[in-house]
């Protein structure tokens, strides 16, 4: 018998599942309207975004994070264990959106378990409880400037499933702050810019 944290783990990954298969909608506010990211819509990169070695992505920091603690990361292709790596300034054009949930995991060291270390679901220890996660969007970018370059990825609070959300437009370019602006296509300014 299926134990019911993980029957809504099961059903929040079938939805994910299903969900990849629809188009995606990015709510521009709250509350606000629901739209579709338009083709022709753009990442702007406003300054050099620079990725420290041993990492494939790199944190928006000039902005502020709103009141769901939502943050964003660029995100290249390749891993370069000992230097530096640059994304130019300019402006990348978004292929696809994607909806995307991140299932938090924790690591748990029992006492006396001579430093090994278990891996597992926040929330699915034996306590029970419901899973961690995190609602974004994944927006991929057209990388034939920087063939490096993968996506942009945003995501809104850690929390419960209920209790959480994926930013909005205007959540997203406060985390993006001076660093890059999101050009949405037939739009005269992106919210909140």
């Amino acid at each position: 018998m299926i134990s019911r944290s993980w029957f809504r783990y099961i059903t929040i990954c079938l939805i994910v599942l299903l969900l990849g298969a629809c188009q995606t909608l990015v709510r521009e506010s709250v509350p606000g309207e629901w739209v579709v990211i338009p083709p022709g819509s753009a990442l702007r990169l406003n300054q050099p975004i620079q990725i420290p070695p041993g990492r494939t992505r790199a944190f928006f920091t000039s902005g502020r994070s709103s009141a769901i603690d939502a943050s964003c990361t660029i995100e290249v292709r390749r891993l370069d264990p000992d230097k530096r790596q640059t994304v130019q300034p300019g402006r990348y054009g978004i292929t696809r959106v994607q909806d995307y949930v991140a299932l938090v995991s924790s690591v748990d060291r029992p006492p006396g378990t001579d430093g090994q270390v278990r891996f597992q679901l926040a929330g699915h220890g034996d306590s029970g409880g419901a899973p961690m996660v995190r609602f974004g969007y994944h927006f991929w970018l057209d990388n034939r400037q920087d063939p490096n370059l993968m996506r942009l990825t945003c995501l809104g609070r850690h929390d419960e499933p209920a209790s959480t959300r994926p930013p909005t437009l205007v959540e997203i370019q406060a985390v993006l702050g001076d660093q890059a602006t999101l050009e949405l296509a037939g739009a005269a300014a992106m919210p909140g810019s």
